[in-house]
């Protein structure tokens, strides 16, 4: 049999319980985890859908036809009255995997919370260095917001292996209240850069908006911060609009940056993370500008070529640094950059990204440093 997580397990072993319409909710990556569907697909599971907002473990599901699988940051805005989306309104069954970010464990819990039927059940898995250890409180307040003291019994289903199943069952005869659509704007982080003199003054009044789940959730982190301050001066061509990519997005603060320093680029922005990708999209609208924005594993979906590669690569696995990721990365950007275009990327100044950039450039350049971070470029 195929290994599975320690949170997988849990699931398996509690498969008994879970009958009728099943819906998953951020499903992690890995096979650890993709390797719980297959056992699912029993007779008494009649619907099960798959939802994720992470690119990698979408692509990793949709080759499979047994079952519905969405990427996605908003599950309802699927729903409407088209019931072409294949989506159900309610199902006896939602089984959430526990998010790292808390703040995005209560943003998807309250989304899902009111799509169970009456006498359903609501499952949250997940490990306990990935706050699933104090998650029942967050489960209780989302209840508490939902439904009235009694509609609902709270309990830990099982543990084992450091990781905890817990179980959320509503009253039989509940009569539940007509379910609203879930609104995502009181989930925004709206603000704003920092006033520093090393910035340019044009971006004073650039908006940027961030979502739970997001990198570096409404805040900018040091290595973004020295990147703004030492952005790449771009020369205008006659002929066409330049073109830039933000790999790994984010907020989309760097490529909105870009544009709000020449409104003429064409900027791309990709990430694997939904969340990211709609923060950008919103951020786009709220600084009434236009930019293309796409889910992408890395280059997977990436076939174009750019003046400008601009990244802060969150290659890391764990708390290590996934050098065969960043390899990859550089290796490839070289072959996505038109002739005399620029990559420029900025990472913590331990890493060995210039010996990389070095291997497949036969250079690389040192823009900016700090005692922690550094401003890697290369030309071709």
């Amino acid at each position: 049999m195929s290994v599975l997580s320690p949170a997988a397990e849990l699931v398996l072993r509690n498969q008994s319980f879970l009958k009728g319409d099943l819906l998953m909710a951020h499903l992690p990556v890995g096979d650890g985890y993709t390797n719980l569907i297959q056992p699912l697909l029993t007779p008494q599971i009649e619907a099960l859908h798959l939802l994720t907002d992470d690119w990698r473990s979408y692509q990793s599901l949709d080759q499979h036809r047994q079952y519905e699988s969405r990427f996605m940051p908003l599950f309802q805005a699927y729903l409407g009255q088209d019931s072409d989306s294949g989506l159900l309104t309610a199902y006896d069954h939602i089984l959430l995997f526990m998010p790292k970010a808390k703040e995005q464990a209560r943003y998807l819990i309250t989304q899902f919370l009111p799509l169970l039927k009456a006498g359903g059940c609501f499952w949250l898995v997940g490990e306990n260095n990935g706050g699933i250890k104090s998650a029942d409180k967050l489960l209780k307040a989302a209840a508490d917001d939902q439904w009235s003291e009694g509609a609902w019994n709270l309990s830990k289903a099982d543990k084992a292996k450091k990781s905890a199943l817990l179980k959320l069952q509503l009253n039989k005869e509940l009569s539940l209240p007509e379910s609203e659509t879930f609104d995502a704007e009181p989930w925004e982080l709206h603000w704003q850069l920092p006033e520093k003199k090393e910035f340019p003054v044009e971006l004073a009044d650039l908006k940027l908006i961030s979502l739970p789940g997001v990198f570096s959730h409404g805040r900018l982190d040091e290595g973004t911060a020295l990147m703004l301050q030492n952005m790449p001066r771009i020369k205008p061509s006659k002929v066409r609009n330049r073109r830039v990519l933000d790999m790994g997005c984010g907020t989309g603060v760097i490529g909105l940056s870009l544009l709000k320093l020449h409104p003429e680029l064409e900027v791309t922005f990709c990430d694997v993370n939904a969340m990211a990708l709609e923060a950008t999209r919103r951020g786009l609208t709220a600084n009434d500008m236009q930019g293309q924005v796409y889910a992408s594993d890395m280059w997977s979906d990436i076939t174009d070529r750019f003046d400008l590669i601009i990244s802060n690569p969150p290659f890391h696995t764990g708390q290590k640094t996934d050098y065969e990721l960043a390899d990859r990365f550089i290796r490839q950007a070289k072959k996505h950059l038109k002739r005399s275009g620029e990559l420029r990327i900025v990472a913590n100044r331990f890493l060995k990204y210039p010996d990389i950039i070095e291997a497949s450039f036969g250079h690389c350049e040192r823009i900016a440093e700090t005692g922690k971070f550094c401003i890697w470029s290369a030309k071709i």
